[in-house]
């Protein structure tokens, strides 16, 4: 009998800790999703459709000849660590889909280049083991006149329904995103999206 326990403990266990694969282009499978007081999926997909529907309703491309957009520092100022190109690749996507605008990936800001290709390629002038007439010519990158930058915030507030209950916590986070003419340093537009969550386990520092 004694035997028996660890096995059926560990039984136990291992169907505690079953995995559930989401199906993302399934809408019921991912509203059906458990809730969590994180940021994920779901929270990074609505609100990159908010701030492009936003963006290109706002008529900002209009005002630049040619808009081509250059990725400013997008500050990760909450308690988790993430990239924030989980967040602005899906904006990026959307904006060059829409063909409103372009994003340029070899402009170097706050770091290397994105795509380093452009400019290894580059490099390889004067190199005899390259047909030089394959090689890209000098003066033929485009530069950004429009830059986007922003923030992600966190803030969390302790909440109490009664003087016996366990205290949960709301948590607010922002995001906040400025598109910027280059040319002028004029703010085209602004914008703030807030997600808020209440619950247990809040992240905190």
């Amino acid at each position: 009998m004694k035997k028996l326990l660890p096995i059926a403990l560990c039984a136990v266990l291992t169907g505690c800790g079953e995995t559930t694969v989401v199906d993302l282009n399934n809408e019921a499978e991912v509203a059906a999703m458990q809730n969590v007081m994180e940021l994920e999926y779901r929270d990074w997909t609505k609100t990159a459709e908010d701030m492009t529907k936003s963006m290109l309703a706002s008529g900002a491309f209009s005002r630049v000849k040619n808009p081509v957009i250059a990725m400013g520092n997008i500050k990760n100022d909450t308690m988790q660590r993430f990239d924030t190109d989980i967040l602005m690749k899906k904006i990026r996507k959307t904006i060059i889909n829409s063909g409103r605008a372009q994003v340029t990936t070899s402009f170097e800001n706050f770091g290397p280049a994105e795509d380093g290709t452009t400019y290894a390629v580059r490099d390889t002038r004067g190199n005899a083991e390259y047909d030089a007439s394959t090689i890209v010519g000098k003066g033929t990158l485009v530069a950004p006149n429009m830059s986007l930058s922003g923030k992600m915030l966190q803030r969390n507030l302790k909440l109490r329904s009664g003087w016996f209950s366990s205290v949960d916590t709301r948590v607010e986070y922002y995001l906040q995103l400025t598109l910027t003419d280059v040319k002028t340093g004029l703010a085209l537009w602004e914008d703030e999206q807030p997600i808020v969550k209440e619950g247990d386990h809040a992240p905190n520092w």
